[in-house]
């Protein structure tokens, strides 16, 4: 049996919402939901903010019928004193752990955006050492405590899940528990820069943090049952579902589809601010996310954009689920992480227009090749989360 921790960074947990198909969500309540199933003998704490004391007691069955997962913020205090460490709320998570002599084993931390500074009263200004830098009220309230816990406690290991490439423990130079693995959607690193301790702030100590590919795009899965009754007649040619991100992936889209001649009339689902977007009628902005399986099983192809050069990102097992025929931009999955037919990995717009002419003249191949597309990447254990518990639960062995 294990004691883990468990939060998601700069953000609260939703169990009871409908998500949105911008900035994951879905992902940590999925997890929680499927690690607490499948690990019966465990027992998870969640150490962030989240809805969970909202849950009715049918609401928790369902969803744990383990009974295994403790909120450690139910109880928490009200933020008061916003410039003192050591205030209640700030050491709520420290305080829950030792009145209780419960040991924690290890954490698993999320990342939602994070600013720079999450401790208040404590962290020197770079420019003007004499001063202590400012933290602002949502910091405090979704972030102050768990850093706290987590750089008064070095020696839990903490496991780093990264969905998105934006958001690490880069983010924040007080953050000084580094992870002892980074699991992710990309073989990569990024730079952290921190401080060695309260007492010791100049200069900043920096080190890279290894991430390395771990199937996390296939979150998505988690607690969903294998397609059925696969939709042949479908209404729509081709759709594209993406947010703008940043830097923003405009031109990009703009070269593939926006001025594609047979593909420019397609919509585009997503967050856009771009002022070329303003009066462009084919954005039709966010949607939510089982709203967007119902409209891509309705669709027979799609083009998909990394948020990063080189990434995987979720979105081509969200189409592959849904039926719908993904083709991936030649910086998508630059490490060949997905082992799909050349087809689907156009080098130029030309050879995205024939192979789209192709399957819409041999529409019997598109259905094959997304019905085996559907055994080869959706198998039962990532549906019952067998695969990522695994993949989580001995990353730590390495």
């Amino acid at each position: 049996m294990s004691n883990i921790a468990f939060a998601k960074i700069g953000k609260s947990i939703k169990f009871k919402t409908s998500y949105s198909a911008v900035g994951g969500d879905n992902e940590p309540p999925n997890l929680l939901i499927s690690l607490a199933k499948t690990n019966p003998n465990n027992i998870y704490y969640l150490i962030g903010r989240s809805d969970f004391k909202k849950l009715t007691d049918d609401d928790k069955t369902s969803l744990f019928p383990n009974n295994n997962v403790i909120d450690v913020y139910e109880n928490a205090p009200k933020l008061t004193d916003r410039k003192d460490y050591n205030s209640p709320l700030f050491q709520h998570i420290n305080n829950y752990f030792k009145e209780r002599n419960i040991k924690i084993d290890y954490s698993i931390m999320m990342l939602g955006q994070v600013g720079t500074v999450t401790i208040p009263g404590r962290i020197k200004q770079i420019k003007n050492p004499e001063l202590t830098a400012s933290v602002i009220d949502m910091t405090l309230n979704y972030t102050t405590p768990i850093v706290t816990w987590l750089n008064d406690n070095l020696d839990i290991p903490l496991i780093e899940i990264i969905n998105d490439p934006r958001y690490t423990l880069a983010q924040s130079r007080d953050i000084f528990h580094l992870p002892a693995v980074s699991l992710s959607q990309y073989n990569d690193a990024y730079l952290k820069k921190y401080i060695s301790s309260y007492d010791n702030q100049i200069p900043l100590q920096q080190t890279n943090i290894n991430i390395s590919y771990s199937e996390m795009e296939k979150l998505f899965l988690l607690n969903r049952e294998f397609p059925k009754n696969y939709n042949k007649t479908r209404n729509t040619k081709f759709t594209i579902i993406l947010n703008e991100g940043s830097p923003s992936r405009y031109s990009l889209l703009k070269t593939w589809v926006l001025e594609n001649p047979s593909l420019n009339t397609a919509e585009i689902y997503g967050k856009w601010e771009h002022t070329e977007t303003e009066n462009d009628s084919r954005f039709k902005g966010s949607i939510q996310l089982e709203e967007v399986q119902q409209k891509m099983e309705d669709t027979k192809y799609t083009f998909i954009i990394p948020i990063k050069k080189g990434w995987v990102t979720s979105k081509y097992i969200e189409m592959i689920y849904a039926g719908c025929l993904p083709f991936f931009h030649p910086t998508y999955d630059e490490q060949n992480h997905i082992d799909v037919p050349e087809i689907l990995r156009p080098k130029t717009m030309q050879d995205l227009n024939l192979a789209i002419e192709y399957f819409e003249e041999h529409e019997e191949d598109r259905i094959k090749l997304v019905k085996e597309l559907q055994e080869k990447f959706i198998k039962e254990t990532d549906l019952n989360g067998l695969n990522i518990s695994n993949i989580i639960g001995n990353s730590l062995i390495k």
